[in-house]
């Protein structure tokens, strides 16, 4: 594909044979995993750099996305890393693997025709209640829906960059105001762990690695320990 217009296109596709229709999705990672992606959830910070990462494990297609991220920017690297999952070596040379997975991501998370069914084909302004109250709705941050604004052409480059600069001066790129959007969890990968325990693949100091537990915290949760002591 040569085009953005395409990687919408497949975005909308993707939407379409997945049966999400124009609505937000509830849970990306539920979502992912009844599809056959492998979610994994790490604390390691990588310097405060690392956001996520896709590839494969076997024939598995795997999606590893950093703790330390709020809930709303968690969705949208999950969704850019599908997008290199979906997009690589799909694309022509002139467009850049990177910029086309958040072009991407944008779009799985809030298609065009959801976005101009809420904010209408064309605005000459927008309200910040508009975009926080769709940042809560579909789980895309409020810069994110600002920056799918000007591509799906309902704002103009000249009131996109208005906006930009409000959102500099408010320091609002590096936390947007109001309630966070929650992060989400996923509990698959860590019944694959504790079915590979089960089954004597792994040890308890191996399986205590992979959840990211210590060994002695590990044995309560193995062992129902915190749920025990909440009932007494």
């Amino acid at each position: 594909m040569d085009s953005y217009e395409e990687i919408e296109a497949i975005a909308d596709l993707m939407r379409s044979e997945w049966a999400l229709g124009l609505n937000p999705i509830p849970d990306m990672i539920d979502t992912l995993e009844s599809k056959g992606v492998m979610i994994i959830i790490t604390s390691v910070e990588a310097k405060k750099k690392f956001d996520g990462l896709a590839g494969a494990i076997g024939n598995t297609p795997v999606i590893v996305v950093s703790a330390h991220q709020p809930g709303d920017r968690q969705r949208f690297t999950l969704s850019h890393e599908l997008g290199h999952l979906v997009l690589h070596n799909r694309l022509a040379g002139n467009i850049d693997e990177e910029k086309a997975c958040n072009y991407f991501a944008g779009a799985f998370l809030l298609l065009k025709q959801a976005l101009q069914a809420h904010l209408g084909a064309k605005r000459h302004a927008l309200e910040m209640q508009e975009l926080y109250m769709l940042k809560h709705e579909f789980g895309i941050s409020m810069m994110s829906i600002l920056f799918r604004a000007g591509q799906c052409n309902v704002i103009n480059e000249s009131l996109q960059k208005r906006y930009y600069m409000q959102f500099n001066k408010q320091g609002w790129r590096q936390q947007e105001p109001g309630d966070p959007y929650n992060n989400e969890e996923t509990y698959l990968f860590k019944q694959l762990v504790y079915r590979a325990l089960g089954e004597d693949y792994i040890g308890e100091s191996k399986a205590a690695g992979l959840i990211g537990l210590s060994l002695s915290n590990f044995h309560k949760e193995r062992k129902l320990g915190a749920m025990s002591a909440a009932v007494n």
